[in-house]
């Protein structure tokens, strides 16, 4: 037999001693059937008499912007004995919020009753890129430790001095020997000097200010000679200088301001980090996009807003099919390590990007080619992509480095683990205070790299291996 709400209260009551706000309520009244603040949840019958009253009083409290429900807004029969704890819990503040309360921001609430944070717009004086931005530096000054009278194993600067270089074409700005004499802007001097650059290396010296005077530049240098900041530095401090209008966050569709190219995603992550770090808190935003990752996250990135973007010629022809970056407004164009773009192929979807895309024609960009050879197809690419451009080579172009000892040694294969055992022992009692020199042994195959990384690891020697079977997150 389907019973009523007031026989299900009744019988809750006669199970269950009442409390004085219940018994209160009849006594009253004078009315048999209960009222719904005399109805005792199940979760509060074994408190001691004042307890339940006291929830009760709270859950009776209107809420912040209207009152209760109704009565005719609550359940009856007997959904209300089994469903009465969860509109208490409603009420109670369970929840976020009562019902009827109006809705305090994105975030104010959060489930369970835990505290959210404000809403998106409530940041006091608008929102500010550089107020949020990471600090790249951040990782490497936590990690610092006094290296004074340490040896230094970095760059031998002074052997940087012996370099021939050769500049060729008219009007050749003069070398700068420090970085102090070139006008780079307050912000990026800061940077530079958090990067502890002491001095600019030869393709510095002479690539910057050919840079900052708006020339054209096809240089050659080999890998390590610091053309990163070569090609960073002018960028940087030339949008900072030309101020262009603010994009609009509104566009799905990416606009740059300089371009950055490289032939693999090593590299290109190496740039961003790098250019990450020039870049810093001076409001350019630099964007990396590379092929075999997830495109998702770097559209993300891209729909946040770009200044510098470095790209690998795939993923970026990727991008422009898509419609997801155009390049009408680049400034600044760089072409990274040029010769290995072309080794790998890459040089259709390069003249396709420079020559065939919405990129505005030479003459009407700034162009930088950085390669460490000069073969006829870089030097037929610069003809095309440059316009009066001047030639710079640091080095003898092509040759191997002199800050490099080059020694052959004829081994057993049964006595090579032995013979490099001793090597890594000797390096590391000449290391600087007993420590381990880094070092890195190439192999033949991919399970002779894990295989040695495991011996050398069980001999006492951190070890990783890194071959195309790795996933690209630890290659990276």
């Amino acid at each position: 037999m389907r019973s009523s709400w007031a026989d299900s209260v009744a019988n809750a009551e006669e199970s269950a001693p009442a409390t004085g706000a219940a018994n209160g309520s009849v006594a009253n009244h004078g009315n048999p059937r209960p009222t719904r603040s005399s109805y005792v949840p199940p979760h509060l019958r074994g408190r001691p008499a004042g307890a339940g009253v006291d929830a009760q009083a709270g859950s009776a409290a209107p809420a912040q912007g209207g009152p209760l429900p109704s009565a005719a807004a609550q359940p009856s029969g007997p959904a209300a004995a089994v469903g009465g704890p969860r509109w208490a819990g409603i009420v109670n503040g369970g929840g976020s919020g009562s019902v009827g309360a109006p809705r305090q921001g994105y975030g104010g609430g959060g489930r369970g009753g835990g505290g959210g944070g404000g809403a998106w717009n409530s940041r006091p004086g608008g929102w500010d890129r550089r107020d949020r931005e990471p600090d790249p530096f951040a990782k490497a000054e936590a990690e610092e430790v006094d290296f004074e009278g340490a040896e230094n194993t970095g760059i031998n600067f002074d052997a940087y001095e012996d370099i021939p270089v050769e500049t060729s074409g008219h009007d050749v700005p003069a070398p700068v020997n420090t970085f102090a004499e070139i006008d780079l802007g307050d912000a990026l001097n800061e940077n530079i000097r958090r990067c502890k650059y002491v001095k600019p290396t030869p393709v510095q010296r002479y690539a910057i200010p050919i840079s900052i005077a708006g020339r054209d530049l096809m240089a050659c240098a080999q890998t390590g000679s610091g053309k990163t900041a070569a090609f960073c530095f002018p960028i940087i401090s030339g949008i900072l200088k030309s101020r262009p209008p603010q994009r609009q966050r509104s566009s799905r569709t990416a606009c740059p301001l300089a371009l950055i190219l490289s032939p693999t995603r090593e590299l290109s992550v190496q740039i961003h980090e790098e250019a990450r770090k020039f870049a810093y808190q001076t409001g350019v935003r630099v964007v990396v996009a590379y092929g075999g990752a997830p495109i998702t996250n770097q559209l993300r990135e891209l729909e946040r807003g770009v200044e510098i973007l470095v790209a690998t010629p795939g993923r970026l022809m990727d991008l422009l099919e898509r419609a997801r970056v155009s390049l009408q407004n680049i400034m600044y164009l760089a072409l990274d390590e040029a010769d290995r773009m072309l080794d790998m192929g890459f040089e259709p979807q390069i003249r396709k990007i420079v020559e065939q895309m919405d990129m505005p024609p030479r003459g009407q960009r700034q162009t930088m080619l950085f390669s460490a050879t000069f073969p006829k197809e870089i030097q037929s690419m610069a003809a095309d992509f440059l316009a009066d451009y001047i030639f710079l080579a640091v080095g003898r172009v092509g040759s191997s480095t002199d800050l490099i000892v080059q020694r052959v040694e004829f081994v057993l294969d049964a006595d090579k683990r032995s013979y490099l055992m001793d090597l890594l022992h000797a390096q590391k009692a000449n290391g600087t205070h007993g420590k381990q020199a880094l070092t890195l042994v190439f192999v033949e195959t991919k399970r002779g790299a894990d295989a040695l990384e495991d011996w050398l690891f069980r001999n006492g020697f951190p070890a990783t291996s890194i071959h195309g079977d790795r996933s690209q997150q630890v290659q990276i």
